[in-house]
């Protein structure tokens, strides 16, 4: 199985969020750049740069299936282990 680099995926809360919006922003300019915003730990939406939407409209990497898989079973409150091993292997390419 090929190695996959670390996420760039980083969990930020409200609070955080609104005192460090500068350096979010900056963060932002990486393409490979995204935060989930928790509210109460729950996420409440995925912030991406503006590059980073464009490249989406275009077509998904890799990665972001894997975010979306992820952040689908996070809000429907399963637990990782539930992702079925057919969509897993959409995301390992």
């Amino acid at each position: 199985m090929p190695s996959s680099s670390p996420s760039r995926v980083r969990f930020i809360g409200s609070r955080e969020l609104h005192r460090d919006l500068p350096k979010v922003l900056e963060n932002l300019e990486d393409p490979d750049s995204r935060y989930v915003l928790t509210i109460h730990s729950k996420p409440k939406a995925v912030l991406i740069g503006a590059e980073a939407f464009l490249a989406l409209l275009r077509g998904a990497s890799p990665q972001d299936r894997l975010l979306a898989l992820q952040l689908g079973a996070l809000v429907q409150g399963l637990e990782a282990a539930g992702v079925e091993d057919d969509e897993r292997e959409l995301v390992e390419v």
